[in-house]
């Protein structure tokens, strides 16, 4: 048997009891309640677009720039016959503007429209994939399932379609991937993650979690996927020269430049907006401003920028040392994340690789040195996971207790927004840190006893995780003392 497809063909793990289906009339209402929600969110994107507002702008005037010029934004309009510097797509990879000339073959704000609808076509194909593929539950019944975690993330939905980003969009993408790979259809997997990948770098951090539980196709397909769409279709498009001179920049720009250790010494992208790990070390151990600037606009700076110092340090540590700190806190984290998920997927259940699928997409967030409030939404899976969770556990467990305790404060700590004091605190990256707590523990009952939940209901037609695989890690953990 092939340990590294768990799609080889295996009986199918024997399912829990079927959970009873909502009453139609609770359906209804919370789809209803989804579709407000989206109604809401589709009015602050529509606002910026009429206004011509970033982020959208960026991506808008990165393809246009690229269509009209055959090359990469410079990042300055010409306004009234003078040159006016602006925000560029800085972080992304070279790709993207290739991407967006698609949307630039319009004008501004029917391009924009039509961004904004399928953002929210985007969402709705997310929270259905979500409810009927992930949770165990029913799945005619995921708009009951989805509508509480896209209310706990609102606030962070709201800043996302407010800048009309591309998050959702890569949201979608990797949950397309976890969904056909446990579906067993490795091209299509791989071809997402790669998609996800070239719009935005973080997830190549699944990668690692794909070679942990050693699916060698899914990550042949995902690379080459990246190569072929990316750097290669850049060369063909751009032409070899610009296009290697443009990587080349960018990994300066973003890899050596961008990390936590190199903004922290450049006090470049501190202010309260960024709840990165070394933003808000730099912010607690090192004299740092962390009131609202515009490092990537300079019309954003001129105009908006509040020259006010702000700071909340405890103590005054040089750069050079809250550098090292947050890159150590960083490595021992990843550490972590690799032991506690080194086992391959072939002798894990459904739970587990759920869970710590989610807590890979958790740790995305914890390790990204820009994490704006909007990259959130990526905690979506996470939330709706924890919830189908205590589902499966009981309200009268503990773990459901902690679980529901550790939701209600991902909840409230969006009140946190209302001030930039607050925010610049850190408390939306103590969320990732709440929301990790209770998947990390479920996760270590998982491999004391892989019974600790229930298989859930619904359980992917292909999968590998079958009944006789399950038995058999129980045998290799009593024969290792349950050290895996």
């Amino acid at each position: 048997m092939d340990v590294s497809d768990p799609a080889s063909e295996v009986p199918a793990e024997e399912p829990a009891q079927r959970p009873p289906v909502a009453p139609r009339a609770v359906r209804v209402l919370s789809l209803l309640g989804v579709l407000v929600v989206l109604v809401w969110l589709g009015q602050h994107g529509a606002r910026q677009i009429y206004h011509e507002r970033p982020d959208f702008e960026y991506f808008y005037k990165s393809g246009i720039w690229l269509l009209h010029h055959g090359v990469l934004d410079p990042g300055w309009d010409t306004v009234n016959g003078h040159i006016e510097q602006r925000g560029t797509l800085e972080w992304y990879l070279p790709c993207v503007p290739r991407m967006m000339t698609l949307v630039a073959l319009l004008p501004f704000r029917p391009a924009g429209y039509v961004w904004l609808g399928l953002n929210l076509l985007a969402l709705l194909v997310t929270l259905r994939l979500l409810g009927r593929h992930l949770t165990g539950l029913p799945p005619k019944d995921w708009p009951v399932t989805q509508l509480l975690p896209l209310i706990i993330l609102a606030a962070y939905w709201r800043w996302e379609f407010r800048l009309n980003q591309i998050d959702n969009f890569t949201l979608l993408l990797i949950v397309l991937f976890f969904v056909t790979w446990q579906q067993g259809r490795r091209v299509a997997s791989g071809f997402s993650l790669g998609l996800a990948v070239l719009l935005k770098l973080t997830p190549a951090l699944l990668v690692l979690w794909l070679l942990l539980k050693r699916q060698y196709r899914t990550v042949g397909v995902t690379v080459l996927t990246v190569l072929l769409a990316g750097p290669l279709a850049d060369m063909a498009a751009l032409g070899p020269e610009y296009a290697i001179g443009a990587y080349r920049q960018w990994v300066e720009r973003c890899v050596a430049h961008g990390s936590h250790r190199g903004l922290i010494l450049a006090q470049s992208e501190m202010d309260w907006r960024n709840q990165g790990l070394g933003a808000v070390t730099s912010r607690w151990l090192h004299e740092t401003n962390y009131n609202t600037h515009f490092d990537n606009d300079p019309r954003h700076q001129a105009e908006h920028g509040t020259h006010e110092v702000r700071t909340l340090n405890v103590v005054n540590l040089p750069l050079n040392v809250v550098a090292y700190l947050a890159t150590g806190v960083a490595l021992l984290s990843l550490a972590g994340l690799i032991w506690l998920c080194r086992r391959p997927a072939a002798l894990l259940t459904v739970w587990q690789v759920r869970f710590e699928w989610t807590l890979f997409m958790l740790a995305m967030l914890w390790l990204m040195p820009v994490m704006r409030l909007y990259h959130m939404v990526w905690a979506l899976p996470a939330i709706s996971i924890l919830g189908a969770g205590v589902h499966y556990a009981g309200m009268k467990r503990g773990w459901s207790m902690l679980a529901l305790v550790c939701l209600g404060l991902a909840l409230v700590a969006q009140l946190s927004l209302f001030s930039i004091d607050m925010s610049a605190r850190g408390t939306v990256l103590g969320t990732v840190v709440v929301l990790a707590v209770p998947i990390v523990v479920m996760l270590l009952s998982l491999r004391r006893s892989p019974r600790a939940l229930p298989p859930p209901y619904h359980v992917p037609p292909r999968s590998g995780w079958s009944q006789s695989r399950l038995m058999f890690a129980e045998r290799g953990q009593q024969a290792t003392g349950n050290h895996g």
